[in-house]
């Protein structure tokens, strides 16, 4: 900037008067200001104010900028800045809005008045409350992100706990479970034995009306034709639910894993397959699950992980439908990457609410239902395996969830 366009008398007093852009870089400096930062302005200009403030005031520094161009003018922002070779220097600032010119974009001057720390104990606290403002910030950084390693951290504990009893209880369901699926077999195999055991007695006694009579009597009475006619019917469908329960146990230690604890090369279709009919088995009549695989390469993932997420969808899915309606889950190679959507006719969602979905604790369901961090996990999931989950919905149009998972 010209230094015509400054007044003389800002460039001669004896406080520091400096200008800076939009972006919070300097553009003037007065050398009551070159003074205060130990540099000339020709190695500070087009250089960020920030960069002249220790590193407890840089948050600050930034936000006065954007609080000034915001509301015109701030009073009052007390910021340190070291020195090379002496104790810091507290400057307290007043800023606002510049305009060089009608036509040109706004910028912000500011002019500050040097504290000497040794003038007061109000000094030194206010240097010392300027430090912990910005470490305050910086906290705050740290907490929010700590909190949500922690919210992982308990979900993939809950996880793996899970797994460990998912595989114990798989263990003791598969052991009876064979009991009877044998036992079945052989009465199966021994019922056309005894069958043929009756007819032989029946073929015994029929040439003696009178033991034929009696034989008659005994099996109306008995209603033998009732039960073989009960039992033809009994053992297959006895075996189709032994047959299903095996199913459901297999399906849910596929999608707990709990022998798998790390990255493997994984077949999705598979694990999308066991994780649909442990969904299915909790969801409503009257909903329907169609179900779309394409032909998928082997993904290096965390499977049991994988698996979490696509379960809470159809969760979320099964409850956004309610009572009646369709969902579908399909996946595909597309652009050397896997895409997985979960797509249901459920309620949808508006603008607002997609727009806050995935933040920690935040949930539409009814308070005591729902924690509000299934989505948030969901997503933190899928950007550790270097993907991301996206959402599109609208009332009364349902909602599709997509995740894109690299191949590699």
């Amino acid at each position: 900037m010209s230094s015509t366009l400054i007044d003389p008398a800002i460039t001669q007093t004896r406080l520091p008067f400096m200008l800076l852009d939009a972006q919070g870089c300097f553009v003037y400096l007065n050398p009551a200001a070159e003074a205060l930062f130990a540099q000339p302005a020709s190695a500070l200009l087009g250089h960020p104010f920030a960069q002249v403030v220790d590193a407890f005031s840089q948050e600050k520094a930034n936000f006065l900028v954007e609080e000034t161009l915001s509301e015109g003018i701030t009073y009052d922002w007390e910021l340190n800045h070291p020195r090379p070779d002496a104790a810091p220097t507290l400057a307290t600032y007043t800023a606002w809005v510049w305009h060089p010119s009608p036509d040109a974009p706004p910028s912000v001057a500011l002019i500050g008045r040097p504290l000497d720390a040794a003038l007061s104990l109000a000094s030194q606290l206010a240097s010392t409350n300027q430090q912990l403002e910005g470490a305050l910030l910086q906290l705050e950084r740290t907490h929010a992100a700590l909190k949500e390693t922690q919210v992982q951290l308990v979900r993939s504990e809950k996880m793996r706990a899970l797994g460990q009893l998912v595989a114990g209880v798989a263990h003791e369901v598969n052991t009876p479970l064979a009991f009877v699926a044998n036992n079945l077999e052989f009465l199966q195999s021994s019922l056309e034995t005894l069958r043929q055991l009756h007819q032989s007695y029946h073929d015994l006694v029929a040439h003696n009306p009178d033991l034929s009579r009696q034989q008659q009597d005994l099996d109306t009475k008995a209603e033998a034709e009732q039960i073989w006619g009960d039992l033809d019917d009994i053992l297959p469908e006895s075996r189709e639910g032994v047959t299903r329960i095996a199913t459901i146990v297999k399906a849910l230690r596929t999608f707990a894993r709990p022998d798998e604890t790390g990255i493997i090369a994984a077949d999705l279709n598979s694990g999308l397959a066991s994780t649909v009919r442990i969904a299915r088995s909790s969801a409503p009549v009257g909903i329907k699950i169609r179900e779309e695989y394409g032909q998928l390469p082997k993904v290096v993932c965390n499977p049991s992980q994988i698996n979490q997420v696509v379960l809470n969808l159809l969760t979320n899915a099964i409850q956004a439908v309610q009572s009646s309606g369709e969902i579908e889950i399909r996946s595909q190679l597309l652009d050397q990457q896997i895409e997985i959507c979960v797509t249901d006719t459920g309620v949808g969602m508006d603008a607002a609410t997609l727009a806050r979905l995935g933040e920690p604790f935040f949930t539409t369901r009814p308070v005591g239902v729902g924690t509000g961090l299934g989505i948030a996990i969901s997503r933190g999931i899928i950007e550790r395996h270097g993907g991301k989950l996206e959402f599109q919905s609208s009332p009364g149009q349902g909602t599709t969830a997509r995740i894109v998972l690299p191949v590699g």
